[in-house]
């Protein structure tokens, strides 16, 4: 496994507070073992220059275990193992919820407060793979800090980080700063609507390197990134802005994200954007949502118990611009989707993507993607 003295020294942290915790709340405890697997096929061809894809990976493969002391401790570690990868940590946190109080505190590695299409699992997210700006700027898993509370229609976290477990960032590791605020001003049985805002202030180490911005043509077995600024930035600020509607059976979604990078040294600054759009349907179930992002969706008839699952189709559009001052590299996608739900904790997705690239190593690429997903 793939981690540092500090991981592991973070780790080991985590657990003694496990271990600890009985001794100061009642010995009522649980313990879960979970997982998930996402399998993906990929057929592909990218223009200027010509290549093809005909790639399977293993897009993600966990193992987690979950519990909680009572309701005043939970904790998660899990770890992943996909294609061409060493086992890395994932989430790997204790969560404190003091008594007769709304505050939730969370201690360890987890990802930065940014994005409803990144907050959402993979198990959950409406096409196979996340919108380009999340990539392109880089949200991740970090170790830190972070303080949340939520009501019925509301959500607020803001945190305080350092790096990902997996990063050996020198004797100053950089740190970032992340908040996201969630408002829910319908939710009914019927109809729910979700409005978002977040941001991140990151600043790299003085012994890392600096930061770059990049992404793939959609699909991630691409052999390289479509566009890439390089490494150029000492800091950056993220913005952004989020929306979504659910309404029976059909929903709808958007985000729009600004950033502003901070060169090093004699690297000029720049200004960066994207966002995504996205409508869907379901037949015999129904996109949910909980505490401030989609959840896992509702199967009517299960196959097996009566039915034949659920049937979801979805149509995405998605754009990055990474193009300012001497930087290059814009892309936007078209994403057509469909998945069938066996149940609730079984997917077959299918989707079609066809890219477009300015200023970038081709001019277009488009292809299929298949995914088999199981998660337990």
């Amino acid at each position: 496994m793939n981690i540092t003295s500090k991981g592991g020294m973070t780790v080991s942290l985590l657990a003694l507070s496990i271990v600890m915790a009985p001794a100061t709340v009642a010995q009522e405890k649980t313990l879960k073992v979970g997982g998930r697997v996402q399998i993906d096929y990929t057929t592909a061809n990218l223009n200027t220059p010509d290549s093809s894809i005909n790639d399977t990976e293993v897009r993600r493969a966990r193992l987690n275990v979950s519990g909680n002391y009572n309701s005043s401790i939970k904790y998660k570690f899990e770890v992943n193992k996909a294609s061409g990868k060493s086992i890395n940590v994932e989430d790997a946190y204790v969560q404190f919820t003091p008594a007769a109080s709304k505050l939730k505190i969370k201690v360890g590695q987890f990802k930065t407060h940014n994005s409803l299409d990144e907050q959402t699992s993979s198990r959950f997210i409406s096409t196979l793979e996340r919108s380009a700006f999340t990539d392109a700027f880089a949200f991740d898993r970090r170790v830190g800090v972070s303080v949340g509370t939520s009501g019925s229609n509301y959500t607020f976290d803001a945190g305080v980080f350092t790096t990902n477990l997996e990063v050996n960032g020198g004797t100053n590791e950089g740190r970032a700063y992340a908040t996201r605020a969630t408002f829910n001003p319908i939710k009914t049985d019927e109809t729910l609507i979700h409005l978002g805002v977040s941001w991140r202030h990151r600043k790299k180490g003085d012994t890392s390197s600096d930061l770059r911005y990049r992404q793939r043509p959609y699909t991630h077995v691409a052999p390289s990134r479509i566009i890439d600024t390089g490494r150029f930035a000492k800091s950056d600020n993220f913005f952004g802005a989020e929306t979504a509607i659910i309404h029976n059976n059909f929903w709808a979604s958007g985000e729009y994200a600004s950033l502003s990078a901070k060169g090093s040294t004699a690297n000029p600054d720049a200004n960066f954007g994207g966002y995504y759009g996205e409508v869907g349907v379901f037949f015999g179930g129904k996109k949910t949502y909980k505490g401030g992002k989609f959840n896992r969706p509702k199967v009517d008839k299960p196959l097996g118990e009566g039915g034949y699952g659920a049937i979801s189709l979805v149509g995405r559009y998605d754009r990055v611009d990474l193009q300012d001052n001497i930087y290059t590299g814009e892309l936007e996608t078209l994403v057509l989707g469909a998945d069938w739900w066996p149940t609730k904790y079984t997917r077959f997705g299918i989707n079609y993507f066809n890219s477009k690239a300015e200023n970038g190593s081709a001019n277009n690429g488009n292809g299929i993607i298949g995914r088999l997903q199981f998660d337990f």
